[in-house]
């Protein structure tokens, strides 16, 4: 029995912890202290990313979607900017014109959501050029036909082209920054709508006071613009970061902790993707708050606070004014505060807009200070989550999702949203101001702003979560 036992014990003995061997609970430690010592260096890098100096590759793709998305404007404008002229000429009714412009919004609209589908068979960069030429074309049709019906069918056919260049440029934007710098990469970019509005408005401006010029040539000039844009696209613009950059390397990092993700979803699974539809509903009424106070603010300062017709545009372009600093400084903060994480930043934007566009009939009354003063906070705070909801906060969206081949969808999907709004934007007041008068449409306002912060009050929360955990691992370090 004795001897039994003793070779019992020895394989007993030879189980547990023979010198060399590592236990499993250490081994289960070990791998933790792999993983902490994985975030660290994961914190690092981005830490590192966000301070290390643009490559000439980001600098390049950056300037180049800058003036590609001003010569867009320039093949938008000019219908905008000679619409009295067509009237005042009898070129076109004035139901005529609303017929043009409202065409242009949906076939805008329907555009934004096929923007996927089109890069996945074209690729940013053609698809950028096809577009040029697409607009271009339409341009040059609406400038130069005799025909009502052929300008109005160019017109509709621009919508759809105008829609793609914006998550083309996304596309671009979201490859070459990583999300250490999008946010203020996005938002320094986010100004070019204001830059390309005030330019082609000039433009307009010159050739309509120009007695040897007539309101062709405000379409014919930008169509031969937008070939030659055309060309740059195809000839210097790089989609994608080369081999060997920084910005290489951190896609190659993205794609790394994405394994099986390399095929591109349809457009159904993107749209049913988590938060997707939540920024895109955010988005929708972000829009329509922002597209309201562009289009009716002049005229509620004429009508109500009796301002001239002098006064009241020279008033409303403080919005825009304004807005540039919303739209740069929601990415500065995006980035310096909140490591990148942009729906954190536009959260308390959203509630401030909110309030401010509830309070906005009364303080306005008091007199033009206290008018510019409100405006001015509008402004900035819409223009931050309206740059941010069509950007960065897509790019967000498909890199939690792990799914960066669908950032392009994404952003047409949630893009089509808030066009959607942009279009309810011009009937939608005059109803709700008719049946209950202009301080109701500005509670509404208030009230869209709230809903749009509630869209995106689960984004938020994920994002704040994970912020304190960076923050404690940089601690640990």
């Amino acid at each position: 029995m004795p001897k039994k036992q003793q070779e019992t014990k020895t394989p007993t003995r030879r189980r547990r912890s023979p010198r060399g061997h590592t236990p499993r609970g250490r081994q289960n430690g070990g791998g933790g202290a792999a993983t902490k010592s994985g975030s660290k260096s994961k914190a690092a890098a981005a830490s590192a990313s966000a301070t290390a100096p643009l490559s000439r590759g980001q600098v390049a793709a950056f300037l180049l979607t800058y003036v590609a998305y001003i010569g867009v404007y320039f093949t938008r404008k000019p219908f905008t900017n000679s619409k009295a002229t067509l009237k005042a000429t009898f070129v076109h009714t004035e139901s005529e014109l609303g017929g043009i412009d409202t065409g242009f919004l949906i076939s805008y609209a329907i555009g934004q959501f096929t923007a996927g589908t089109v890069e996945s068979y074209l690729g940013a960069k053609y698809g950028m050029a096809a577009c040029f030429i697409g607009s271009g074309c339409a341009c040059l049709l609406f400038g130069t036909t005799g025909s009502k019906d052929l300008r109005w069918a160019a017109w509709v056919a621009n919508g759809v082209f105008q829609a793609l260049f914006y998550p083309f440029s996304m596309s671009v934007l979201s490859a070459w920054f990583p999300p250490a710098t999008r946010g203020r990469a996005l938002g320094m970019w986010g100004t070019s709508p204001q830059v390309a509005g005030t330019l082609s408005s000039l433009f307009g401006a010159y050739v309509l006071q120009s007695e040897a010029l007539t309101w062709h040539h405000l379409f014919i000039f930008p169509a031969y613009t937008a070939f030659a844009l055309s060309a740059v696209c195809v000839l210097f613009l790089a989609p994608t970061p080369g081999a060997g950059s920084v910005a290489s390397a951190d896609a190659s990092k993205s794609a790394s902790s994405s394994k099986g993700t390399k095929r591109k979803q349809s457009f159904t699974e993107v749209l049913l993707m988590k938060n997707v539809l939540n920024v895109g509903g955010a988005y929708f009424c972000i829009k329509l708050v922002r597209y309201i106070f562009l289009n009716w603010l002049g005229f509620y300062l004429q009508e109500v606070l009796q301002y001239s017709a002098a006064e009241a545009v020279l008033y409303a372009t403080m919005l825009d004014l304004a807005g540039a600093l919303g739209s740069i400084g929601s990415g500065f903060v995006a980035d310096k505060v909140f490591g990148g994480k942009s729906i954190l930043a536009i959260l308390p934007m959203c509630v401030v807009c909110s309030c401010a566009a509830f309070i906005y009939p009364e303080v306005a009354s008091y007199g033009k200070t206290y008018n510019v003063v409100v405006m001015a906070v509008i402004g900035i705070m819409i223009a931050g989550p309206d740059c941010v909801l069509g950007s960065s906060a897509c790019a967000e969206v498909c890199e939690k999702n792990n799914r960066p081949l669908d950032i392009t969808t994404a952003t047409g999907i949630v893009n089509g949203m808030g066009s959607v709004g942009a279009i309810a934007s011009g009937y939608l007041p005059i109803l709700v101001k008719k049946m209950y008068g202009w301080n109701a449409l500005f509670h509404m306002l208030s009230g869209l702003g709230l809903i749009g912060t509630v869209f995106i009050l689960g984004m938020a929360k994920e994002s704040y979560t994970e912020l304190g955990e960076s923050a404690k691992t940089m601690k640990k370090k």
